[in-house]
């Protein structure tokens, strides 16, 4: 005898309920069935029902899982495609800081190198200008040294011309003197030999 099992939902209740509440449903039926273990008396008629409801709920649970399928893979590939945006647009700002930065290292080590071109060529126009201040130097007492050398040869020549004239003069003088003394000692013979008086005489 075929033992009936009572289902406290009626069959309208489970047209639209998920494939897994009819498996469910169909694991309760064997469950409260009676019997023991494996051989247990189900109603046919309600098994085969619910087996029918769940093979025809099956294709739109079908459906809807692809639906949910294809709405996680839109969901997935939406999130690749916004994680790519955002490590396409994470590098480029890395490659713009990284060429900023060697730009940076670029520019810092032109203005070292400019720096130092500068410095060098400062000290170069330093030396340069202190040679040439030497230099000038160096002349500058040269050509005091030869105007005084020309100085001192011009008032040797001076001095010697001077002494030179001042003993022709003094020579002179003398002979003058020489001179003026013989003409008295002559004029004085003449005197005395002759008696003239010295009123008669041309002056001397």
């Amino acid at each position: 005898m075929t033992t009936t099992v009572a289902i406290s939902p009626n069959t309208a209740a489970y047209k639209q309920t998920s494939i897994y509440k009819h498996l469910d449903l169909l694991e309760h039926l064997i469950e409260d069935a009676s019997g023991v273990w494996k051989f247990k008396a189900i109603n046919a008629d309600q098994f085969l029902e619910v087996l029918d409801k769940a093979r025809a709920r099956l294709p739109e649970e079908l459906r809807e899982a692809t639906e949910v399928l294809q709405q996680r893979d839109d969901i997935i590939a939406e999130s690749q495609r916004r994680a790519d945006q955002v490590i396409s647009t994470a590098r480029r700002q890395a490659e713009n800081m990284v060429q900023e930065s060697e730009l940076l290292k670029a520019v810092q080590a032109e203005v070292e190198r400019i720096r130092k071109q500068v410095v060098q060529e400062v000290e170069q126009m330093r030396r340069e200008a202190l040679a040439e201040a030497d230099k000038i130097r160096m002349e500058a007492e040269e050509d005091a040294q030869r105007v005084r050398d020309g100085a001192d040869h011009y008032a040797d020549s001076v001095l010697t011309k001077i002494d030179t004239d001042l003993n022709n003069l003094g020579r002179t003088l003398a002979e003058a003197q020489g001179i003026v003394r013989n003409g008295q000692r002559v004029l004085g013979q003449v005197k005395r030999h002759v008696g003239v008086s010295p009123n008669l005489l041309p002056p001397s």
